[in-house]
């Protein structure tokens, strides 16, 4: 059951990070307009474009899982942060989405063995 619920989640994330990033990429969904509003040019809408897919594609890769979370937590992460601080805009979407990806990436992350 765990295991199924991990990749329905991982699935929904990298699908729909997959959408997020392409936007940036091929500025469609009015990211031009949101980028320049944040204010620090369109190199960061590539660049977060460019981790929003690697972050997803990594999703789906079997033991890189936990890195494409990681990433995505920071990217959307700062989404979060910047939406209060530069756009002044309610951050729920993103902090969902943080919250979301730090649950992939906790339930994924590597487990240390003890050597005796």
């Amino acid at each position: 059951m765990k295991k199924t619920a991990i990749l329905v989640l991982k699935v929904l994330l990298g699908l729909l990070f997959l959408l997020i990033g392409g936007a940036k990429l091929t500025a469609t969904l009015q990211t031009v307009e949101l980028f320049t509003a944040i204010g620090w040019g369109q190199w960061f809408r590539y660049l977060t474009g460019v981790l929003d897919v690697i972050g997803a594609v990594l999703l789906f890769v079997p033991r890189w899982g936990f890195y494409g979370a990681t990433t995505l937590v920071c990217t959307v992460g700062l989404a979060t942060v910047l939406c209060v601080i530069r756009l002044h805009q309610n951050p729920s979407a993103p902090l969902v989405l943080t919250m979301l990806a730090a649950t992939v990436m906790w339930l994924t992350r590597p487990q240390q063995t003890k050597d005796r």
